[in-house]
């Protein structure tokens, strides 16, 4: 057989696969269409046929990028994707909150200069969460973040949380401050007047031995609300 023979019983999925996989390169995906750059994701699960249907698909079936790489493995699993793509998806998430977790261990100053890498990070821990989940960032007088604790996940509207634990909590770490956050899964980021109660009470416990709250932040996949921001930090500090 000749050289352009083989060539031409090539699969045209392929030439296909090495332009997308070209586009990405040359800007990082910027000016790649969602179904694009998930089908990009596809072909490193699905190597022997075309993908790009089964992404527009997924995208019309989950409604965007980050629904279908934050979708429940079992949800995935019953639309019947394989272990595969399944897992491809979860490390692509994974990846992105380490990320996200070292950008905010490294930085300088991260609660002041640097806020957005906090606001990343808060996004990234929650993003898959499907009920409520209550952290608190600790950090030493450098600002250098010395922990993130998971105090409490709760139910699709509500977490109940423990005053004297978290107090408990930041004096075993020695922390000098915290930011506190939790997620909305709703996607509504205003504080409940909940929310605006317990943030008062762990301010006023955490003064008692000269611990600051820099912030408490509400986060979901596509918005955040800062206490401080809306000046109401300030307003409980009073």
């Amino acid at each position: 057989m000749k050289a352009e023979d083989k060539n031409e019983q090539k699969p045209s999925y392929l030439g296909h696969r090495e332009r997308l996989r070209t586009r990405f390169l040359k800007d990082d995906g910027v000016s790649m269409a969602d179904y694009e750059l998930l089908e990009l994701l596809l072909t490193y699960a699905i190597v022997r046929r075309d993908v790009k249907d089964d992404a527009k698909e997924l995208l019309k079936r989950f409604g965007s990028f980050a629904n279908v790489l934050t979708a429940p493995k079992n949800v995935l699993t019953d639309y019947g994707l394989s272990q595969n793509i399944i897992a491809l998806f979860k490390v692509v998430l994974s990846s992105f909150k380490r990320l996200t977790a070292e950008r905010l261990q490294e930085a300088e100053d991260v609660v002041y200069t640097n806020i957005d890498y906090v606001i990343d990070y808060c996004k990234a821990c929650v993003v898959d969460a499907e009920v409520e989940e209550f952290h608190i960032l600790m950090f030493d007088k450098k600002l250098h973040l010395i922990k993130d604790e998971l105090m409490q996940r709760g139910s699709i509207d509500s977490v109940s949380v423990y005053v004297r634990e978290i107090v408990k909590e930041v004096v075993q770490q020695k922390a000098i401050s915290i930011v506190l956050f939790h997620n909305h899964p709703s996607g509504n980021c205003k504080p409940s007047d909940a929310d605006i109660k317990l943030t008062k009470e762990i301010i006023a416990a955490l003064q008692t031995i000269q611990v600051k709250v820099n912030d408490h932040l509400i986060v979901s996949q596509n918005d955040y609300y800062s206490f401080r921001d809306h000046h109401l930090i300030d307003y409980m500090l009073k």
